[in-house]
């Protein structure tokens, strides 16, 4: 459901597609929005079709935080496959 992972520096954007396919999945993109912020972690959703995941952490975030937001937005992914 990763249809493509690209960015530049620590701005990341994170594509998501319907399975086995290239089409935009907006409705999973919206779910994983959700599920992350239910756990506290603020994303942004983006792109035309509204199923890019974009990531721009602070310069100066720990890696613990960075991991742990990380690991939040990747659950929320598998839980919502």
């Amino acid at each position: 459901m990763i249809g493509d992972v690209r960015g530049r520096g620590a701005m990341l954007a994170v594509e998501l597609v319907q399975a086995g396919s290239k089409e935009p999945n907006p409705e999973l993109t919206k779910a994983v929005a959700a599920a992350c912020l239910k756990e506290g972690v603020i994303i942004l959703t983006c792109g035309t079709y509204g199923n890019v995941i974009r990531l721009l952490p602070p310069l100066v975030i720990t890696d613990e935080l960075l991991a742990d937001g990380l690991d939040v937005l990747a659950a929320a992914i598998k839980a919502n496959a």
